[in-house]
């Protein structure tokens, strides 16, 4: 399962969601600038606010990090 904590106007959380679909991996999306409950949990889950922020394999991952990304998604796959 992929969570990917995102706002409205955020070219980060645009360019994260574009690579998982070119990855062709299945994400839900957590506005949290409209979803209030989804901001909790991401302030639950970092202790901030910043975006983009995955949850890929339980493992949190905070900003664009293909690296990070590729790790978790071949994990996934496994």
């Amino acid at each position: 399962m992929i969570t990917v904590y995102t706002s409205t106007d955020c070219p980060w959380c645009k360019k994260t969601k574009d690579y998982l679909k070119l990855k062709q991996a299945e994400f839900t999306e957590i506005n949290v600038e409209t979803d209030l409950a989804g901001r909790s949990e991401l302030l639950a889950l970092t202790n901030q606010l910043n975006i983009p922020v995955l949850k890929i394999n339980d493992q949190v991952i905070t900003g664009f990090d293909r690296e990070k990304i590729d790790e978790q998604l071949a994990i996934l796959k496994k």
